[in-house]
């Protein structure tokens, strides 16, 4: 396969083959200083979608080369039959050239469930007839990571809110933190039944406690003072402040 040296401005980028894996800044100004010195090296030319004119992979060489304004840039150009078979290139390509975080985890099992959902409407695929466990298998050794932690990744996806997902797919929160702050706020709502069975979620816990102390207090205020004396309620902050320190 040719590598062709192609005018940069005629590439097209877009989602979702430019947000799979977003660009890290210290691996951007690490290749734009690379490149800057030794040129664009034809060894990793950029791969683009033929028939749509689309960059599939090597964004993060593409925008070093347009930050040093690189007029040309060697690309390999790669026929694909539709964007899910350019899109599962790219997500593999990616996977064995580097250790997933979870947030690539998260992202890429999101992208390949849909994927795979597609293919099930269309040819009735394998995939339709495995369990959960059996299809987390197959996702761990598609990722590189554990079964468990591929479970507990799709039942984030399955029962998080917007929030939750978004903590994890920016990389502030780890896949096993979000699901056990999930699992607590299903426990707390009643759609799960037993106790919490790690401290994970205490943050949001006395959030919630201390709202509802409060709300509370701005009742009993409004209803007035007079039961309790100021020495009562200096005496039970000071025992709070106790606890705290």
């Amino acid at each position: 396969m040719q590598t062709t040296l192609t005018d940069i401005n005629e590439l097209n980028i877009r989602a979702p083959f430019s947000s799979l894996f977003p660009i890290g800044s210290d691996t951007l100004d690490s290749i734009k200083t690379n490149m800057a010195s030794n040129g664009f090296d034809d060894v990793f030319p950029i791969i683009v979608w033929k028939e749509e004119n689309t960059i599939v992979d090597g964004h993060t060489r593409y925008t070093a080369a347009m930050a040093i304004e690189l007029p040309q840039v060697p690309v390999l150009f790669k026929s694909f039959e539709n964007e899910d078979d350019a899109l599962l290139y790219s997500f593999h390509v990616q996977r064995n050239r580097r250790n997933l975080a979870d947030e690539d985890i998260i992202r890429c099992l999101e992208v390949l469930d849909k994927l795979s959902a597609s293919t099930q409407t269309t040819d009735g695929s394998e995939e339709n007839s495995l369990t959960k466990k059996e299809l987390s298998r197959i996702r761990a050794k598609e990722l590189g990571t554990s079964a468990s932690k591929i479970e507990k990744a799709q039942k984030v996806l399955e029962h998080g809110d917007e929030n939750l997902k978004e903590s994890v797919n920016s990389g502030d929160k780890s896949i096993n933190k979000a699901f056990q702050e999930m699992q607590e706020m299903r426990r707390e709502s009643g759609e799960l039944k037993g106790k919490s069975t790690t401290g994970l979620a205490s943050a949001g816990r006395y959030t919630k406690a201390l709202g509802k102390l409060i709300e509370e207090i701005n009742r009993i205020k409004e209803d007035g003072w007079e039961e309790l004396s100021p020495e009562k309620i200096r005496m039970d902050l000071d025992s709070v402040k106790e606890m705290i320190d």
